[in-house]
C-alpha cells in the first residue's frame, strides 16, 4: 500500500519513521500524574500505541509511557477540593514525594499514576510504564545534567533562541535543585557550581545548601529533560499537542537541543490536534466536555477509540456525548466493522475507518440497531424479550447497561422515548388505515401502507403519519412507523381499534 491518501494517518506516521530511523523503533507518550485522567490522555496513549502497532511491521517496536512525576504539585485537582488544606501544603513539591490526600497511595503521583494503568488496561493498551523519578535515582540523566551545567551558557543561549525570548533570567541554570531540607524544587536557584557540585537556595524555606549531580536532588527543567530523556531511551517517535508545536514552544527547543547539543537527528515529532466539546477545548478546570469515567460509562470503549482515532491525528476532535450524535457514532462503528479494507474498490475514506476500526482490536460487534434495542425495550421492558424480538442475544447483551443509561441520563433521541397508549380512535382515517393491516406484512409494507392509506383520503403523507403517531404514542413523531406498528404487533394494534 504505497498510494499516501488511502492510508491511515497510522499507517503514514509509521512508513516514515521506518524509512528515517533504525530497529528497534522506540516508540514514547507520556503525561503529568497531576490528577484524573483527563480526556487528553486517551488521546496521548492511543495515538502512540497506534502508531506502535503499525510500526511493528517494518521491525521490533518498544513502547514507553513515561510519567512527569518529577514536575511539581501546582494546584488542588477539582475532584480533590475536599483535602485543599493538606494539597496546598505540598504545592512546590515534585509530585513523586508529594503526600496523597487520600491515604491509599505512597504518593500523589502513585494515586494518578495507578488510575491511568488501570484505564490504559481497559483500553487494552499495555506499554512499559516508567517514572521519572525513577530515571532521576538510576543515575540516567546525571552525565548529561553535568555536561550541560558545565557548558551552562551555550544551552542558555540554544534554550533562548529556540523560544524567541529576547532575554533569559541572570538566574537561569539547567536544573532546579529539590531541597533536602523540604523536598521543594519550585523555583529553587543554583547560586554555585563546579565539578558536578552545587550551592543552592530553598525558595520556600530559604534553606542554602550544598550537593552533588549523583545525589540524584534534582531535575532538569523541562525544555532540556524532554530531548535528554528521549535521547537515553533512543526514543524515535513521540507526540506533542499543538500547543508544544508552536512557533517558540517546547518542541522547538527540544530539536534545538538534539542538533545543537547532541549532535543528532530529532525523534519523529507528531502533532496532534485538541479534543474539543461543543468548540471549546475540553478542559478539566473550567469543566468543559465528559470526563473519562463518564465516557466509559455511556459508550463501549472500542466505540471511544475509534472516535478518537478516526480523523486525522493533527485535526481537532469533536467529541460530544448527545441525542444528536450518540447512535451516528454507534451507527458509524458499526458500518466501520462490516468494511472490506482491502477492496480495490473500497473508497479512501473507507479504508481509513475500516484501519481505525481494526486498530480497535474489536472481538465482536452488536448485529441489531441499537435503536430497536431501545424501541423493542420501550414496548416490553424486558430485556429477554428485546433479545427474542431482535434476534441478537450477544448484542442486547452487549448494549443492554448502556441503553439503560441512555435512557436515564435523557441520550436517547426524543422519537425513540415513547409511551403506547392505543385504545378507541375516532378518526376515521387511521381506521382505514389499521382495517388494511394485514398480520404476514412486514415492517416496510406496513411503512408503504401509510403513503397509500394518505392517498386515497387525499391527505399529505406527512399529516397522515402525524395522526397515526399521535394515537399510538401521542406525539407527532417517533420511530419509522412501520417498524413502530410491526413491534407492537400488527395483531395488537388491530384488536385495539377494532374491539
Amino acid at each position: 500500500m504505497e498510494d499516501l491518501k488511502k492510508m491511515h494517518w497510522s499507517e503514514i506516521i509509521a512508513k516514515r519513521i521506518a524509512e528515517k530511523k533504525d530497529v528497534p523503533f522506540v516508540v514514547a507518550a507520556g503525561i503529568t500524574p497531576s490528577g484524573p485522567v483527563h480526556p487528553g490522555t486517551l488521546c496521548e496513549f492511543l495515538y502512540a500505541d497506534a502508531i506502535a502497532k503499525q510500526l511493528s511491521k517494518y521491525g521490533n517496536v518498544h513502547y514507553v509511557f513515561i510519567s512527569d512525576d518529577l514536575d511539581d504539585l501546582d494546584s488542588v485537582p477539582e475532584p480533590l477540593k475536599e483535602h485543599k488544606g493538606a494539597i496546598e501544603k505540598e504545592i512546590g513539591t515534585p509530585l513523586a514525594y508529594a503526600k496523597d490526600p487520600e491515604g491509599c497511595h505512597e504518593s500523589f503521583a502513585e494515586h494518578f499514576i495507578t488510575e491511568t494503568q488501570k484505564i490504559m488496561e481497559m483500553f487494552e493498551v499495555f506499554p512499559e510504564f516508567v517514572r521519572a523519578s525513577k530515571l532521576y535515582r538510576q543515575g540516567k540523566y546525571d552525565d548529561y545534567a553535568k555536561q550541560m551545567c558545565e557548558k551552562k551558557d551555550a544551552v542558555k543561549e540554544i534554550v533562548r533562541k529556540s523560544s524567541l525570548k529576547e532575554s533569559m533570567p541572570s538566574d537561569w541554570f539547567p536544573i532546579i535543585p529539590i531541597c533536602e531540607k523540604c523536598i521543594n524544587s519550585s523555583k529553587n536557584v543554583v547560586m554555585e557550581y563546579a565539578g558536578g557540585m552545587y550551592k543552592y537556595k530553598c525558595n520556600r524555606c530559604g534553606h542554602e545548601g550544598e550537593d552533588r549531580i549523583e545525589n540524584h536532588r534534582y531535575k532538569l527543567r523541562f525544555r532540556l529533560d524532554w530531548p535528554t530523556r528521549q535521547k537515553f531511551l533512543h526514543v524515535v517517535a513521540e507526540g506533542g499537542s499543538v500547543d508544544h508545536h508552536t512557533k517558540g514552544g517546547t518542541i522547538s527547543t527540544l530539536i534545538a537541543v538534539h542538533k545543537e547539543f547532541y549532535d543528532e537527528e530529532p525523534p519523529y515529532m507528531y502533532k496532534f490536534g485538541f479534543l474539543k466539546y461543543k468548540g471549546k477545548k475540553y478542559s478539566k478546570s473550567k469543566g468543559i466536555g465528559h470526563t473519562v469515567n463518564e465516557m466509559i460509562d455511556l459508550l463501549p470503549i472500542p466505540v471511544i477509540k475509534y472516535a478518537l482515532l478516526k480523523p486525522d491525528v493533527q485535526e481537532d476532535k469533536e467529541f460530544v456525548i448527545s441525542k444528536e450524535t450518540l447512535f451516528k457514532m454507534l451507527d458509524d462503528f458499526k458500518r466501520a466493522s462490516e468494511i472490506k479494507k482491502d477492496d480495490e474498490k473500497v473508497s479512501r475514506a473507507d479504508r481509513k475507518r475500516a484501519i481505525s476500526y481494526e486498530l480497535c482490536n474489536v472481538k465482536r460487534v452488536w448485529a441489531a440497531d441499537p435503536s430497536d434495542m431501545v424501541l423493542y425495550y420501550n414496548i416490553y421492558g424486558n430485556w429477554e424479550k428485546v433479545k427474542e424480538k431482535t434476534g441478537d442475544e450477544s448484542g442486547v447483551e452487549m448494549l443492554k447497561e448502556y441503553i439503560q443509561k441512555w435512557i436515564e441520563r435523557d441520550l436517547v433521541p426524543d422519537r425513540y422515548m415513547f409511551n403506547i397508549l392505543l385504545g378507541k380512535c375516532e378518526d376515521k382515517v387511521v381506521k382505514s388505515f389499521v382495517e388494511k393491516l394485514d398480520e404476514n406484512m412486514g415492517a416496510e409494507e406496513v411503512h408503504n401502507l401509510v403513503f397509500e392509506t394518505a392517498k386515497q383520503n387525499n391527505i399529505e403523507p406527512k399529516e397522515m403519519f402525524a395522526r397515526l403517531y399521535m394515537w399510538l404514542i401521542g406525539k407527532e413523531m417517533g420511530p419509522r412507523l412501520g417498524k413502530l406498528i410491526y413491534a407492537i404487533g400488527i395483531e395488537k394494534v388491530k384488536s385495539s381499534i377494532l374491539d
